[in-house]
């Protein structure tokens, strides 16, 4: 296996500030550091994180095109929702993962949630 192609670190009991380190480390050997989009970018590979300068968000190539990494730091205080809220938005908390499943309108339930169950696995 190249050093292109390596594994990520498995997640090794509770540790996650120690995978984590693993992790950056690992990416760090086998992808190129985050670059800005400057429009002669191109989408051929998928894969390629970038940070989109004009619209301000980070964007990952698949499939020919450059598409929006989603992320959203609330929790949604409804199904609703608020201006800005649109599909493919992800939160969680210690209960719950939500998904947002289309754009805000100020009435239909755009938000799901699904119940975090915990203990060993």
């Amino acid at each position: 296996m190249s050093e292109q192609q390596q594994k990520a670190p498995d997640v090794i009991g509770n540790d996650w500030r120690t995978w984590g380190r693993r992790l950056v480390q690992h990416l760090s050997q086998t992808r190129s550091t985050l670059v800005q989009q400057n429009g002669e970018e191109s989408a051929s590979e998928n894969g390629t994180i970038m940070w989109d300068r004009a619209n301000l968000y980070p964007v990952i190539s698949k499939s020919g095109n450059f598409r929006e990494i989603v992320v959203k730091n609330a929790i949604p205080a409804s199904s609703v929702g608020v201006a800005g809220d649109k599909a493919g938005l992800i939160s969680w908390d210690a209960s719950y993962i939500y998904v947002c499943t289309a754009s805000h309108d100020g009435s239909a339930h755009i938000w799901k949630r699904v119940t975090l169950v915990g203990g060993s696995w």
